[in-house]
């Protein structure tokens, strides 16, 4: 005798065991008791979620010896013969497989009229119905829209968009919902102990997440498992036959990253290829672990939001704390453009190591989500310092200790980017540090010169002070090298970022560029942008007298266009804002 599946075996048979469903199965119960059921329904949702099964129960409930009731009993003959499928006044027809004007007609249209056999009403069931064609559904609307009283369609749907809105208006629509991860393995626990299958624990929450909210696809698997096991089912043979990737990994992966490992990220995808993982699989669990963390990290307790173990919960959330919202906000827009990526990449491998790169190590993105990651990595970095041509990786920290040991004041910009320096104590000068070959920044006094050193070291620090004026404008210098002339800023920008000098020469932002170089510096300097990467040309002076008249931004009151060429702002004005540039032909 040949096996019948699981999830045959185990179909609701009554509207209480429809799993997930209780808003469509308490309308339709109150309908029938009322008295108030509907000619038409429309049921629409994913696959195997209960619409064919809830369809056959109504069926049931209007045609029992006892009804029709909600309660009917599902020992009469009319209740065993529409489970089986043999009930002569319930027609299933399947719309895939009969698209055509022809099969309406012959099955519906010509015997609609007729009276019920043996039950009070006549049930059509129509799966798949969005897959008919246009003229099957024409044929079709004038016996939906007033069908004789004892006649109730039922329309199933996975695609609702796809059926035509003259049949929607002639149905009451309900619309299935995927079946929750609880209810499911509830449900699998159910059909276990009945069938006598030892599940491990942790298995069953892995079919129910694999299943997508489809308890049909979930029974298949473990119907599945049972017979590949022999009804011992452990937690590895699940990831084996699913392709699931095994939690502890996608921790080490997502370590890595969190660590900035970008070697360790190489070493794991190179397992992950010598194991023989789908990289395409493995990406889109990937996801679904950061898209976990992000929720924790957003929300801080993730129940009912959240389908991991119990084991693994205190893992996420700490990994979640360790990431921080933000950077798990980017992490994730990085995954999903690899999920796009892998499925056409020649090298899967290859796309999976550049997103874990991107993920670890954002030194080498423009975009502003890893702009602003790196700006924020500076400003927790500690002392903002400038090795010098002798200084090691390493030596900075022994620096800080040694001027913390001679007395040296805490560098203000180091433990608050941006913060105002405060005018130094009328106290004794404290012993130099000793020359170490690492210079550490140190505000100068309110109204000093600018200094070229002072002013590279703290230069992160200003840019820094800008974004908290306006984000957008600090991205414009965030390629930009700054230098001294005289007592002039200068602010080169590399030869291909014509426009970004233009947008950066408006009055608005030379003055916040200026308020920022106060506010860290201490000094209100003028301000000259130019073009092109290389050592700043000092103008010449003429004796006893002021430098030559260039491109000069002076106070910020005033800017000069090179050239007369079209306002870019038009372009870039949804990129940077409201940042106003104004031109002026040279004088």
């Amino acid at each position: 005798m040949a096996h019948v599946s699981l999830y045959r075996t185990y179909r609701p048979q009554r509207f209480e065991d429809v799993v997930g469903q209780s808003h469509v199965s308490r309308t339709l119960r109150n309908a029938i008791a009322e008295g108030t059921v509907a000619h038409a329904y429309l049921f629409t949702g994913p696959r195997g979620t209960g619409k064919t099964t809830t369809a056959r129960i109504l069926a049931k409930a209007l045609n029992c010896e006892k009804g029709p009731t909600p309660d009917f009993d599902d020992t009469c003959a009319n209740c065993r013969d529409i489970a089986e499928g043999r009930h002569p006044d319930v027609y299933e027809l399947d719309a895939a497989s009969r698209t055509g004007v022809d099969a309406i007609r012959d099955e519906i249209i010509t015997k609609v009229s007729y009276a019920a056999t043996r039950g009070g009403h006549k049930v059509y069931i129509i799966d798949e119905v969005h897959m008919l064609s246009t003229s099957a559904f024409n044929a079709l609307l004038k016996t939906l829209e007033e069908p004789p009283s004892h006649v109730v369609f039922v329309l199933c749907t996975t695609h609702p968009h796809k059926v035509p809105e003259t049949i929607h208006s002639r149905c009451q629509r309900f619309d299935f919902r995927r079946i929750g991860a609880e209810d499911i393995v509830e449900r699998l626990q159910h059909i276990a102990d009945a069938e006598g299958i030892a599940v491990a624990p942790g298995a069953l929450t892995l079919i129910a997440k694999h299943a997508a909210g489809g308890m049909r696809d979930a029974i298949s698997t473990l119907d599945q498992l049972s017979a590949f096991t022999g009804k011992s089912i452990s937690l590895e043979d699940v990831e084996g036959l699913l392709g699931e990737v095994d939690s502890a990994l996608l921790f080490a992966v997502a370590d890595a990253v969190q660590r900035r490992d970008v070697g360790d990220c190489f070493r794991q995808v190179a397992g992950l290829a010598e194991a023989g993982v789908d990289i395409t699989e493995f990406a889109k669990e990937l996801t679904g672990h950061f898209r976990d963390l992000f929720v924790l990290a957003a929300a801080g307790d993730g129940s009912g939001i959240v389908d991991v173990p119990d084991e693994d919960m205190a893992k996420l959330s700490g990994q979640a704390e360790a990431f921080g919202r933000e950077r798990l906000g980017r992490a994730l827009d990085v995954l999903s453009s690899l999920s796009g990526e892998v499925r056409w990449a020649g090298d899967a491998r290859l796309a999976l190591e550049v997103a874990l790169v991107r993920m670890a190590r954002p030194e080498g993105e423009l975009t502003l989500e890893a702009l602003e990651e790196r700006i924020a990595a500076l400003e927790a970095a500690g002392p903002v310092a400038a090795p010098g041509p002798a200084a090691t990786p390493g030596r900075s920290g022994a620096a800080s200790a040694a001027k913390a040991a001679s007395g040296s004041a805490v560098d203000p910009v180091a433990a608050a980017p941006g913060a105002a320096a405060a005018p130094p104590a009328a106290a004794a000068p404290a012993p130099p540090a000793p020359d170490d070959g690492v210079q550490t920044y140190t505000p100068p006094p309110r109204g000093a010169e600018l200094d070229r050193a002072q002013l590279k070291r703290a230069w992160p620090a200003v840019v820094a002070e800008v974004k908290k004026r306006r984000n957008a404008t600090a991205q414009l210098f965030s390629a930009a090298a700054v230098d001294v002339d005289g007592d002039t800023l200068v602010v080169e920008f590399p030869a291909d970022q014509k426009v970004t000098k233009e947008i950066a020469e408006g009055a608005e932002v030379v003055q916040m560029l200026r308020q920022a170089v106060h506010h860290v510096l201490g000094v209100k300097p003028p301000v000259r942008y130019q073009l092109g990467r290389g050592s700043v040309k000092h103008e010449e002076r003429p004796a006893g007298g002021a430098p030559a008249p260039r491109h000069h931004v002076a106070d910020g009151a005033d800017t000069h266009a090179e050239t007369a060429e079209p306002d870019p702002v038009d372009i870039l004005a949804s990129e940077f804002g409201d940042v106003v540039v104004e031109h002026h032909e040279d004088v």
